[in-house]
Order: C-alpha cells, then structure tokens, then sequence
C-alpha cells in the first residue's frame, strides 16, 4: 500500500523513535569500558563472535604498539584505548593511545611525564593497569602508582602522583590495581608492604583524594569489584587475607571475610567475580577459592563453600551459566559447579596463562602466553573447539565489542572478528 509522501514523512516522524529504540535494543554494545567490561565479568552475550582466526584471518585490523605492557584495551564508541611503556636506555615514557574501532587508525597518543621509578616483574611493566573510560572521560593510571584524566579526544585533565604524597610504596613489582570509577570518585587504592594503606577516591574533576580509609598493611594487585544487590551498592576490595566491603556511596567498611592473616601479607593478584547472588575470591595468591552468598543491610555474607584446592595466581575467575572457570597458571582450566564447588573437570590447554578468560554466546576464550587462545564450549563436560594462534605472548585479558574480539599481545592490537 502507498501512502501520499505527505502521509508518508508523517508516518516516519512518528516511528522514527521506535525504531532507534529497537535498533539500541538490539544492536550489540561496543562499549567495554573497564578492567572485565561493563560488570566486572568478563561475559557478553548476544555478540557472534568468530571462533577461528591466524595472523591474518577474520583480523578486521591489527597496528604495532611502540613499547608493551599488559594492560587490556578498553572501548567507548568507537575508541579504542590502552597504555603502553616505552623504555630505551636514555628515556622512559608511559603512555596512553586511542585508536579508531573500525579502522584501527591512531587518533593521538599523549605522555603525561614519568614520574616515580618502579621497579616491574619481568613478565610485566608500568604499564599493567587497564584504564576506565566513562561517556565524560578517560581514566589511566600506571605501576608506579600515577593516575591521569584525559577527555576522549586526548586532552590532558590532571594527574595525580601518589609517591610525592605518601613516599616510597617499598612494591616488590609494580602497582598493578585498575581504577574503578564510583558514582561520586575514582577508586585507586594504595596498598604495599610496610604501610601506611589506604582506600582512596580521588575526586573525578580535579584529582584530589576526596576521601581515604585506612587499610591494613600488606600489598594487593587485585581489582576491587563494584557491585549492586539487594537495593544497595557496595566495593569489594580483595587483599590483606580477606575481602572487606565498603558501602560505594558512604564510604564506610561494612564488612570483613576472611582471617586477615596468613603467608605474603595476603598479597593477592586474582580479582573477585559476582554472579546469581555469590561472589567467588580468594583471600591471597595461593589460597583455595572461597564462594559466599551477599545478604541485605550491609550484613556480613554467607559462606557457600570451599575449594579443597588452591585457584590461580595471575589469571581472576570466570561465573558463567551456572558454572565456575578456573584457569591456572600452569594452563590446565577447571571447571566448579557454582553452587555446590563439585568439580566437574581438570583439563590441561597448555603453555603458561596470565591473561583472565572471556565468555560470550556459550564459549569460553582462554589465551596462553604462547599466543594461542583456546576456545572451549561452556557446559560441565570439556570440548575444544578450535585452537588460535597470533604468534606472540597474550598476558592481556581481551576486550569484547560489538561482534569482535580485540586482543593485545606483547607488540600489537588486534581486531578480530567475521568478515561483514
């Protein structure tokens, strides 16, 4: 049926709405704002995205990064950030990229100046903190403990240096947390070995710490978790053997689990994962892994159950469909009925891990240190379903956006994703 182009421009008026509402429904998000995304999870659904890929196959782009580190890559529309540490035997300079999500051209890059020296572990650098970006700005901060807004178009805000404020951090390897944006602050804590420690906010237009807790002495590489449940939104933040929670607009410590002793100062390098009302952790690097149940009014949590074995070191847990994804360092991935902790296999990938899994439409993405990433349908019973390579170590989690993977390996960005 036709209409008079007068009916007709009408009729597109008004189902113009409706059809952008219908469009953002269903269209796949490309934002993976943060450290895991946008839960804290590192799960997206709904995405399509390739199971095969080489060096070249289904690579949308890929551009060689001056320097390395093993921050992940974030993205906001169609930005992609990350850092990188650059280091010749004159100069060292830590800085921040934004490339174009579609082509994977660089837009600019900016060095807000090296501050502290730190000393990194040989498998990392400074640049081993994945930045946050929100609709107003993007946040980085690096392993000698410098955190830095920019706009996303790469002008510089402020940055604030932590050891002119507190001294030397005396960190074996490098401070490693992510910063976690909060309604009314960023959180980049300050913990080390021999103290003072601290939960800190910094006020998100000029810098300045907006509030500080005091903390227990001991040193965390952990990302503290922003959840919401039960009406109420709370921090976890992971170390000192234990997991203390904190009300995310007050401020104020709500809770502690754990023993708050034990080996290492509790150091801790695996970061929680919520999911179906449990959050799963561990209280230090070599720890069992702990799953409790969060309750109302900022009660204490309900322990669930215990792991009769010690989860990984560097790689953080996986919640996904009812199950647990435990990938070790030595590349054998376990899978835990989320419930009950029962085992349903141990089954051995190969080659090192360092990088965190991803899940998305029923598979599993586990990468290696080698290079490859080994794709694994979710479900209690193990099967492989394809083996990639892209050459070069992954010790990156990567970035879910839209229908692409975007993997960072020690010298490159890579879009990966089916050909349109």
């Amino acid at each position: 049926m036709q209409y008079p182009k007068h009916l007709a421009a009408i009729l597109l008026v008004a189902i113009a709405p409706q059809m952008s509402l219908l469009t953002a429904e269903t269209s796949p998000s490309t934002d993976w704002p943060a450290w895991r995304g946008p839960r804290a999870d590192s799960v997206a659904d709904g995405r399509n995205l390739p199971i095969e890929w080489t060096q070249t196959k289904n690579v949308r782009w890929s551009v060689k990064l001056p320097g390395w580190g093993t921050s992940s890559p974030v993205v906001y529309g169609d930005r992609v950030f990350i850092t990188t540490d650059v280091m010749t035997a004159a100069t060292r300079s830590l800085l921040t990229l934004c490339f174009d999500r579609q082509s994977g051209r660089e837009l600019w890059q900016h060095d807000f100046g090296l501050g502290a020296q730190q000393r990194t572990h040989v498998k990392s650098s400074l640049a081993a903190n994945t930045p946050v970006v929100t609709a107003q700005a993007l946040y980085v901060a690096f392993g000698n403990a410098e955190i830095a807004r920019y706009s996303h178009a790469g002008q510089l805000a402020w940055v604030t240096r932590y050891t002119p404020k507190f001294g030397d951090p005396k960190m074996s390897w490098g401070y490693n947390v992510s910063p976690v944006v909060l309604g009314d602050s960023v959180l980049f804590s300050w913990d080390h070995h021999t103290g003072p420690c601290y939960v800190l906010g910094l006020d998100q237009e000029t810098g300045e710490i907006a509030w500080q807790n005091d903390r227990p002495i001991g040193t965390a590489h952990s990302t503290p978790l922003r959840i919401k449940h039960h009406d109420q939104e709370d921090i976890l933040v992971p170390g000192k053997n234990r997991l203390t929670a904190f009300d995310a607009k007050t401020h104020r410590e709500l809770w502690q689990y754990g023993e708050g002793k034990g080996p290492f100062n509790g150091e801790i390098i695996s970061s929680p994962v919520y999911g179906d009302g449990i959050v799963f952790l561990q209280l230090w690097r070599l720890s069992a892994i702990h799953a409790i149940r969060l309750t109302a009014h900022g009660q204490p949590p309900e322990p669930v159950w215990i792991n009769d074995k010690p989860g990984p070191v560097e790689p953080s847990l996986l919640y996904y469909r009812g199950l647990l994804y435990v990938l070790k360092d030595n590349g054998v991935l376990v899978c835990l009925d989320g419930q009950t902790g029962e085992e349903h296999y141990r089954e051995p990938l190969g080659g090192d891990c360092n990088s965190t899994p991803i899940a998305s439409d029923g598979r599993i993405f586990a990468s290696n240190i080698l290079g490859k990433t080994f794709v694994i349908r979710a479900g209690a019973k193990f099967e492989l379903l394809a083996t990639n390579d892209l050459g070069e170590r992954i010790s990156a989690s990567p970035a879910i956006s839209g229908d692409a993977l975007i993997y960072r390996t020690d010298s490159h960005l890579y879009c990966i994703g089916s050909a349109h």
